[in-house]
């Protein structure tokens, strides 16, 4: 019996076939985090004032966009380390178009004040009331950039002071800040909606000071197993830490301890004292970037 054989466009239509299910299987799912960077990059990339005013932060978020779309290649789409690189690419894209603004709207103060002062000097010459009146317009344009430029200079200030609203303490170990118990629900690790704000604060602090480091510390009361309270103030630190990450600050900078019941500040001897040890330390290290263990 003989086989029939089998056209070389039936065969060529089988192949591609295949290759196209082989490709549908294993093309990467789509990153809305990762997308969202690449958006900012762009954006960042197509003002050219970011160029020429902030092209360092544009290198920064390149880097972390180029590490986050080598993390998601290599380990698909759901990876969290290209998702948190993407994270980082954006705020620095964000960054680098902010400080370009800024220095725009300082070249408009500089500009505006040469203008005066040329209109001024063609009022004397030539038509005075008219030159008078444009110099009063240029001057307006360059007390509103100035004001621009002040306003955010001002914005940047109040960050830096931001700790001292909450009631931040100077210690040996560096500078502590203290989230008591009431930023989580009984037993649980997941920061209530009125936490953002303090950590809004922390991390805004250490975007303005890159050199200094963080270490969150977690506590509990006596309550309760040894073993559940030290998983518990773990679970908070890593709260704690993971929010101010997610702010920007690089994950290098930040280190989360769990101590459960160890080092309580009152005696445990009542729900109030027992409120006081349930609460997250926040300390931030002094200039020469470490932080001195706790002693008992």
């Amino acid at each position: 019996m003989k086989t029939q054989p089998v056209s070389a466009g039936i065969v060529g239509v089988v192949a591609a076939a295949v290759l196209g299910l082989a490709a549908c299987e294993t093309a990467p799912k789509s990153n809305a985090t990762l997308e969202a960077a690449r958006a900012a990059v762009q954006a960042a990339e197509s003002d050219p004032n970011v160029a020429k005013y902030s092209a360092n932060d544009l290198d920064k978020a390149r880097k972390m966009l180029t590490n986050a779309e080598s993390s998601v290649k290599s380990k698909g789409a759901a990876d969290k380390e290209g998702t948190h690189y993407a994270y980082l690419a954006t705020q620095l894209a964000h960054i680098a178009e902010q400080r370009a603004h800024e220095q725009v709207a300082l070249a408009r103060i500089k500009q505006g004040e040469t203008e005066r002062q040329q209109i001024l000097l063609s009022a004397r010459e030539n038509e005075a009331n008219n030159a008078v009146a444009q110099a009063r317009a240029a001057q307006s344009d360059a007390e509103q950039a100035r004001n621009e430029a002040q306003n955010a200079l001002a914005e940047r200030q109040q960050l830096a002071s931001q700790l001292a609203d909450l009631k931040a303490q100077q210690t040996n170990r560096g500078i502590v800040l203290t989230l008591d118990d009431v930023l989580f629900d009984t037993g649980r690790a997941e920061l209530k909606p009125g936490a953002q704000r303090s950590i809004d604060q922390i991390a805004a602090f250490l975007g303005e000071h890159p050199d200094r480091r963080v270490q969150i510390e977690g506590f509990t009361d006596s309550q309760g197993a040894n073993d559940y309270n030290l998983e518990l103030s773990q679970s908070r630190a890593d709260a704690v830490a993971n929010a101010i990450i997610q702010r920007g600050v690089d994950a290098q900078r930040v280190r989360a301890l769990g101590y459960g019941q160890e080092y309580p500040v009152a005696s445990n001897a009542n729900s109030g004292s027992r409120q006081l040890n349930r609460r997250v330390e926040i300390i931030v290290a002094n200039d020469n970037g470490t932080i001195p263990g706790r002693t008992p």
